[in-house]
């Protein structure tokens, strides 16, 4: 096994993919990117291809999926796209990896759930790549460690001018809605700290600061996730305005004391700090971009996903955890119309 190397399929040449995605996987150890495909951007995909020295470009899917001779596929299409060709992968035998959300809403991210389950020889994976910085890598080494106390609750800001450089319709029904976006990478990571909440509550306004007209989404909102034995997470995110300063910080509540990230990635990776009686310790050694470039935090996820491949065992960010955010995401979205408290259901 450890001579082998994973061949990826890249679909969706998109900004994403020209960034972080294709870098990766022609970056990642044993990883080799061999196909990309356009669909109807065949300029985009033909330069991307020709970037990373690929040889082979497709415009549909199917036909990708029986000629390129890929192991793996990856899907950086638009939300929308992502359960249907997740399901077409696995049926072909591939092994797959899609950008976040897993889907626009939880009853499509349950039938990836079922297709998952069907294919026990595949592995499939969803992306947050905020589990990989070591930001948070540091986070759970002082949890471990009890210096912090038990974790309790946190809070979460992310505050930006909304990221679409395809001018995509900033409607819900394309996914864009920030929560399903934005929030999958908060809300996940909550599932990681504290695991599924119980009840969800949210305020949500829409105000569409830029006046377009394909736009219906809530762009500040307020949400509170509230987990077993009273532990919660408070996020905003707020996404009203353009050319404002991008504003990402975290707190973690503990028994001993805080843990705050004062600026969070894909922008920044300043190191965090661990606040207890009597002392501010800044950690130093949670800093990635020591020399000064951003770093591609895409890269530890991919190498993560192909050693998972190659090695065995279980991705970090499963299309199980992914599928069980839609279904919070949902939750919240119900809460947002309500104005109660809603229920998280299960999974499946």
């Amino acid at each position: 096994m450890a001579n082998q190397t994973l061949k990826w399929l890249l679909v969706g040449p998109g900004d994403i993919a020209r960034s972080r995605v294709a870098p990766a996987l022609t970056s990642a150890e044993r990883s080799e990117l061999v196909a990309v495909c356009g669909s109807k951007r065949r300029t985009s995909a033909e330069e991307l291809a020709a970037k990373h020295q690929v040889k082979l470009v497709y415009d549909d899917l199917d036909e990708a999926l029986e000629k390129s001779g890929a192991d793996a596929v990856y899907i950086a299409t638009p939300h929308r796209l992502h359960v249907d060709m997740l399901k077409r992968s696995l049926a072909a035998g591939k092994h797959v990896f899609c950008e976040k959300p897993l889907g626009i809403n939880a009853g499509e991210c349950r039938d990836a759930v079922r297709a998952v389950r069907n294919a026990p020889d595949l592995k499939a994976g969803c992306s947050n790549y905020r589990l990989f910085t070591r930001q948070f890598r540091t986070l759970e080494k002082i949890l471990q460690s009890g210096e912090a106390g038990e974790l309790l609750g946190a809070w979460m800001q992310d505050e930006e001018p909304y990221y679409n450089p395809g001018n995509h319709p900033l409607l819900k029904s394309w996914g864009a809605n920030p929560e399903l976006s934005f929030g999958f990478y908060l809300i996940n990571l909550s599932q990681k700290l504290f695991g599924d909440p119980e009840e969800v509550f949210c305020s949500a306004s829409g105000f569409n600061c830029d006046n377009r007209s394909e736009y219906d989404l809530d762009d500040l909102q307020n949400i509170i996730l509230r987990f077993p034995g009273g532990k919660q997470v408070t996020i905003l995110l707020n996404f009203t305005a353009r050319n404002v300063p991008v504003h990402h910080a975290y707190s973690f509540i503990c028994s001993k004391g805080r843990i705050v990230f004062p600026a969070c990635p894909p922008h920044y990776d300043e190191p965090i700090r661990l606040i207890t009686s009597g002392r501010v310790l800044t950690l130093e050694d949670s800093v990635t971009g020591t020399d000064g470039k951003r770093p591609n935090w895409h890269l530890p996820m991919v190498q993560n996903f192909v050693d998972t491949v190659l090695n065995g065992g279980t991705p970090h960010c499963t299309v199980e955890s992914a599928a069980m955010t839609a279904v919070i995401t949902e939750a919240i979205e119900r809460s947002a119309v309500s104005g109660r408290w809603e229920t998280v259901p299960a999974l499946l």
